[in-house]
């Protein structure tokens, strides 16, 4: 009888403390940007960049939406994978979008195409 009550405490114990855990590893998962995987211009926001190159007249410099992805490492995996006009961006930048519910992607514009 005791056997069953300590273990019955301790699967208790260990259901409890999982949720807590994952939420907490799946948070510093997610914040994290190891070293190396993204070039020193590249920047992970947690709100949308400013000025909006849509919301001003597209006068540069501004940020110039493309496109949303589902998580951060999707985003900076797409940005590195396709072309960007050095010669109208500088840089990308991943950034928290649709109240959190998405990654967007924007570009820097520095110049007009």
């Amino acid at each position: 009888m005791l056997l069953r009550r300590t273990f019955a405490t301790l699967a208790l114990t260990a259901a409890l403390a999982v949720p807590a855990t994952t939420a907490t590893a799946t948070a510093t998962a997610a914040d994290a940007h190891p070293a190396g995987t993204a070039p020193a211009s590249t920047t992970s926001l947690r709100q949308s960049p400013t000025p909006d190159c849509a919301d001003n007249g597209g006068r540069v410099p501004c940020y110039e939406y493309q496109t949303w992805f589902w998580s951060f490492s999707n985003c900076e995996d797409y940005a590195k994978n396709h072309y960007m006009d050095p010669g109208v961006y500088d840089r990308h930048v991943c950034a928290v979008f649709t109240d959190g519910a998405t990654v967007g992607l924007w570009y820097h514009k520095y110049r007009t195409s």
